[in-house]
């Protein structure tokens, strides 16, 4: 859970991935399409109602410094 939204368990990795990186990057890094990256993460996007990955990554990110 992000911000006590429920993410799948890719959502929720991508998310991780994506603080610093492209979905280039990160489809490189895993051995993925990185349309796949970008689905993943537009769907976090849109769950999380933020604009962009770095503002979704930033509310994972405090949501993991609280716990």
């Amino acid at each position: 859970m992000v911000d006590g939204i429920l993410l799948t368990p890719r959502e929720y990795e991508f998310l991780q991935w994506a603080r610093g990186k492209s979905a280039s990057d990160t489809a490189c890094i895993l051995g993925i399409r990185s349309r796949t990256v970008a689905f993943h993460l537009d769907n976090a996007r849109n769950k999380l109602g933020v604009r962009t990955k770095d503002q979704a990554a930033a509310l994972l990110a405090l949501t993991i410094s609280i716990l």
